[in-house]
């Protein structure tokens, strides 16, 4: 059963990478483009959601697979900034909050800190090999905080479903491992 889940994850993960890389580029209005960098995470906020409900372990495994798949196909000045930002903060966030009941405001409280802990990593690697030399200010209000707004949308907009779903199959998880 163990498998089955991770298949059904693992599969939901690459369409969500899919659709971050194809078709959300065309969706964002111009303006935004012209006025901020805006760069949703869609795999990241399904990552952190399976943090929280499921397993921080498997979690981490997800942000540094999907992490190093998207250094390969999307982002060329560094291997491993996105696997190590998104692989941690999947982690982080799964150990910050396994003891707090998780309702949709704790839910959504975890996933900004995890978005936005991922972009400071992300910010803070860049900046400490010299691959950008944009002050953290202009970053955080061009680059994160947009992006962090549209992350919290996606999460909101699709909490009812990812958390039922998740919830189900840890249940049917450990149902099968009682047996």
């Amino acid at each position: 059963m163990r498998n089955v889940r991770r298949s059904w994850i693992t599969l939901l993960l690459f369409a969500l990478f899919l659709l971050e890389g194809t078709v959300l580029p065309w969706l964002t209005p111009s303006d935004w483009q012209e006025k901020a960098l805006v760069s949703p995470h869609l795999v990241l906020v399904a990552i952190l959601y399976t943090s929280l409900y499921t397993n921080r372990h498997l979690a981490l495994a997800y942000g540094i697979g999907f992490g190093l798949l998207q250094d390969f196909a999307y982002y060329g000045p560094m291997i491993g900034t996105n696997s190590f930002a998104m692989g941690l903060s999947a982690y982080m966030i799964g150990l910050l909050m396994r003891r707090t009941p998780i309702r949709i405001v704790m839910s959504l409280f975890g996933i900004a800190w995890g978005v936005f802990g991922y972009e400071c990593i992300r910010y803070g690697l860049y900046r400490l090999f010299q691959l950008t030399s944009v002050p953290f200010e202009w970053s955080l209000l061009h680059e994160m905080l947009p992006s962090l707004l549209i992350d919290l949308l996606f999460a909101l907009a699709v909490y009812v479903p990812a958390r039922k779903w998740l919830e189900r199959l840890d249940d049917e998880e450990k149902e099968s491992a009682e047996e």
